[in-house]
């Protein structure tokens, strides 16, 4: 009796052993369809990865640019305050050049 439960017991190991085995997913060599689509996918993330480098050059220029702007309009707010100040000083001038001629 123990070699009938030793040959049942051998038999369903094989047969299990046959049925995982026959489960499993054989590795094929890709189709054109496949090739194509994982060529696709790769032209794609590189797409990406320009555009992601791209945007961050574009990014830096635009801060140097909002940069130099920021530079530009401290300088005329300078400009506008230094003419301002010779205007009021010409102003000035000419008041008291009204007020002499009037004493006269």
């Amino acid at each position: 009796m123990t070699s009938r439960k030793t040959i049942a017991a051998i038999l369903a190991v094989s047969a299990l052993a046959f049925v995982v085995s026959a489960c499993q997913k054989k590795e094929e060599a890709a189709g054109p369809a496949e090739s194509a689509g994982k060529q696709i996918d790769n032209a794609v993330q590189n797409a990406g990865a320009q555009a992601d480098s791209t945007a961050d050059k574009a990014k830096e220029k635009l801060d140097e640019a909002g940069k130099k702007i920021d530079q530009a309009v401290d300088s005329a707010k300078e400009g506008a305050k230094d003419l301002t100040q010779k205007a009021g000083e010409k102003i000035e001038s000419a008041g008291q050049s009204i007020q002499d001629a009037a004493k006269k």
